[in-house]
């Protein structure tokens, strides 16, 4: 703040938790749940639950104040007022500063650009000492007006004259004399003429009153006027002389002169689909320069740091107001580039600015007095601008987040003068005391080299962001009016009223519809979901709204009690016994309301962990794989199914093991062991080839006497058991399967059997030529003999058969066959 010369003159996306899945069961096509499962006029249930248990998220501007960092507001005061210092307008230190403002905020999102404007000349001191302490006061001093001015550094040692007024040259030559302020200017200036007569390289005046700033020697007399004189503040003079006690002290000087040159820094964040222009504007802004000798920790530095982090959040959400954020360059010197800037701005501009948020001395740690407490205030330029809007705003976020209303005054002194001046409603916010009468009464280290650091509050100037911040984000924000009528079309008062906007994980509270059925929320850019519940139970919401400057929603309540029914589509080919034997069995789910279009449609297998069913469900489990279905409608109403337990889908694509050998000691006995892990051994089987039929073994148990039938007590663990094939007496070759309860059958075990050696034959007739009957008695035509049906070469084929048959303990096949899919069949 400056001191005072003249009169003062507002995709999306939706996380869905799914639960724990069996690894085969895949719900295909493979695409997200729907974003919104309830059609109008229902609200989702999550929206419901909120309003029923009270559980919210914190509204808008809770939300933007709750995300306020002090640490972060309090670490910009400190780089600017200790890393950089006193930022005089049209120096080095003000360019640095401005920098750094730069880089903030074109890391948070903002277009940046600079302004440049004539200023008047500045002069000042910058001193460097060998050794230090770790108070803050700066070591800037005011340079007289006439003395020596350089760039080069003239380093010297220190030496204390303190209070006395007679010179020993001895004593001072060459080195910086630190003399107390003297009453008068003939004794100053006759001190000066004989310092600089005995050679010392400068004098440092220390004012004498902790109240007072930075000695001004003015214009020094001529002897003195080849060496630095310059004047301090008394807790600089007494930082030297505490050093002094400790030891020889030396200082590197310059005495300059500032460029004719300041600069102001606008950061600016479009408005969402802003492409003609036309959309509203605010300004938050504040000074960036300082006073000769001050680090400005207060005044200004507190004020861009709140800035910066009001910039920070505010980038945070889309809104549909321009955003423009600015630090003013030359505010001491009579707000010059608040001014500048003001009074470039277009008539349209002015006329699409809500209003200029101004923070000046928003961090002072000084509470006051009795008489004379600080607060935290907001003042207009004139009386009559106390109920502005900006002011407005800033009273209104004070009341919602508990903080009570906004101290309101008025003064000018400030950047937001440059804005009313104009037009534009402005307020400038600090912690001070105002009254009518006494105007503003600020704190001590006001303008002084121990506006420091140690003297700021890191909680005030938090709230000071949370309320400036806030209610600019406040006057960004889109206005929205939710409308809700009851089951017969009229407005229902009374109702709460819920939403969820964006990425959010939860629901906000909007409030209760007033009698005429209607309550207003605040919003920035965004789509909403809106649920509303009436006292009778009734339900209502409107998905997916969009958000946008004064948006309208419509809610109309309804009262379902309705269950939606829910069925399970399952493809053809289970067999008799329900099995599948192709994997995987795809089960589709279908669901219909009487009311609601697209009731949530869930599935499990196990009951407990539910997901979206997005689509058929694949089933690829060997065995009873379970599954279970439920439709919810918007007015939570739910259909399980089946009702009283988990429905089955049998699969088995798997053949069973056979293993099959012949009994060498009596022919036709075979020993089978079969095993089905999954559905179960249903039946084994033989066929006598080359064409009999298939015919179910019969069976018993080995080492049991009674005969049962395969199909009956076929065993399924691998059991053993023994048949009886009945065979002929020729040799024959017989084949042995398995048949599962799926209907999988197994690999044929081929089994061979010899001719029964103790049946003979039945002689065969022998063929006659063009059908002649053969001779009586059986004697052959002349020249003619018999067929070879026995004998030698008979009994040698059996005798070579039945050791080959004894030698191999019969024959063993052992057959296994997976994924066979064929039927049974009799080929």
């Amino acid at each position: 703040m400056h001191e005072h010369h003249a009169a003062p003159t507002g995709p999306r996306m939706r996380k869905r938790v799914l639960g724990a899945l069996g690894a085969a069961a895949i719900a295909v096509p493979l695409i997200a749940a729907p974003s919104a499962a309830f059609a109008a006029p229902y609200a989702p249930p999550t929206g419901i639950d909120a309003i029923k248990s009270g559980t919210y998220l914190p509204d808008y501007l809770q939300e933007f104040t709750g995300q306020v960092n002090d640490e972060a507001v309090f670490g910009h005061v400190k780089h600017l007022a200790v890393d950089i210092g006193p930022r005089v307008a049209g120096t080095s230190a003000e360019v640095e500063a401005n920098a750094y403002v730069k880089r903030q905020l074109e890391s948070y999102g903002f277009t940046t650009e600079t302004e440049t404007f004539p200023v008047s000349v500045s002069t000042y001191a910058n001193a460097t000492p060998d050794r230090d302490l770790p108070t803050q006061v700066s070591w800037q001093y005011r340079p007289a007006a006439n003395a020596l001015f350089t760039n080069t550094p003239v380093t010297a040692q220190v030496f204390d004259l303190g209070t006395n007024t007679t010179v020993v040259p001895e004593e001072v030559t060459g080195k910086f004399v630190v003399a107390t302020w003297n009453a008068t200017a003939a004794t100053r200036s006759q001190l000066l003429t004989d310092l600089a007569t005995a050679g010392a390289a400068g004098v440092i005046f220390t004012n004498t009153a902790a109240s007072q700033a930075l000695s001004n020697p003015g214009n020094v007399p001529e002897a003195a006027t080849g060496i630095q004189v310059v004047g301090a503040s008394l807790y600089q003079g007494e930082r030297i002389r505490e050093l002094l006690t400790t030891g020889p002290l030396t200082l590197s000087m310059t005495t300059e002169r500032s460029s004719t040159e300041s600069s102001n820094t606008i950061g600016v964040r479009p408005a969402v689909g802003d492409t003609d222009g036309t959309a509203p504007i605010l300004y938050i802004g504040a000074h960036i320069d300082s006073v000769v000798g001050s680090p400005g920790a207060s005044d200004n530095a507190s004020g861009v740091g709140i800035m910066l982090e009001s910039a920070r959040i505010l980038s945070q959400y889309a809104l549909d107001t321009e955003i423009r954020v600015g630090t003013w360059g030359a505010e001491e010197k009579g707000i010059v580039g608040s001014q500048v800037h003001a009074k470039s701005l277009t008539p349209e501009e002015i006329d699409r600015t809500i209003g200029a948020w101004n923070m000046d001395m928003a961090g002072t740690a000084h509470l006051g007095t009795p008489e004379k407490p600080f607060g935290f205030w907001g003042l207009s330029l004139k009386k009559d601008g106390m109920s502005n809007d900006v002011l407005n705003h800033a009273d209104a976020l004070s009341g919602h987040t508990d903080r009570g209303p906004l101290n309101r005054g008025f003064v000018g002194r400030s950047d937001h003068q440059s804005f009313q001046d104009v037009g534009i409603d402005a307020a400038v916010f600090s912690w001070m005391f105002w009254s009518e009468t006494d105007s503003i009464v600020l704190e001590p280290t006001y303008h002084m080299s121990n506006d420091t650091i140690d003297y700021v509050s890191q909680e005030r100037m938090g709230i000071s962001a949370e309320i400036i911040g806030g209610s600019a984000f406040r006057a960004a924000l889109n206005t929205l009016t939710v409308t809700v009528e009851d089951e017969a079309g009229k407005p229902a008062a009374g109702v709460p009223v819920a939403m969820s906007c964006g990425a959010d994980e939860g629901w906000r509270e909007v409030g209760a519809t007033a009698d005429d059925g209607t309550v207003s929320a605040l919003a920035p850019t965004t789509e909403c979901d809106f649920a509303a519940l009436g006292a009778n139970g009734a339900i209502g919401g409107a998905l997916g709204q969009q958000i946008a400057t004064d948006a309208e929603v419509e809610i109309a309540l309804i009262k379902d009690t309705t269950t939606p029914t829910v069925t399970f589509e399952a493809p053809q080919g289970a067999n008799e016994a329900g099995w599948y034997r192709t994997a995987p069995i795809t089960v589709g789910i279908a669901a219909d309301d009487e009311t609601d279009e697209a009731p949530l449609v869930e599935f499990s297998r196990n009951g407990t962990d539910w997901a979206a069913y997005t689509g058929p469900i694949e089933l690829a489990d060997e065995g009873v794989n379970t599954l279970f279905a439920r439709a919810t409608d918007g007015a939570g109403n739910t259909t399980l199914l089946p009702a009283d337990g988990p429905q089955e889908f049998r699969l088995d694509s798997v053949a069973p093991t056979l293993a099959a050998t012949a009994n060498p000691a009596a022919r036709g006995d075979v020993t089978v062991e079969a095993a089905d892990a999954t559905s179960g051994v249903a039946d084994v089987e033989y066929r006598v080839l080359p064409d009999g039929a298939w015919a179910s073994l019969q069976s018993e148990p080995a080492g049991a006497g009674a005969a049962r039938s395969a199909a009956a007590a076929a065993p399924v663990t691998g059991e053993a058991f023994t048949a009886t094939i009945p065979l002929g007496a020729e040799a024959a070759t017989v084949e042995v399967r398995a048949t599962d309860t799926a209907g999988n059958a197994s690999a044929a075990a081929t089994l061979s059997f010899a001719a029964d050696a103790t049946v003979k034959p039945e002689p065969k007739p022998e063929p006659q030529p063009d059908g002649k009957t053969p001779p009586v008695g059986g004697k052959p035509a002349p020249g003619k003999e018999l067929a070879h049906t026995g004998g030698p070469s008979l009994l040698a084929y059996g005798a070579f058969a039945g050791a080959l048959l004894l030698l191999s303990g019969g024959a063993l096949v052992i057959a296994r066959r997976r994924s066979l899919h064929s039927e049974v069949s009799d080929s």
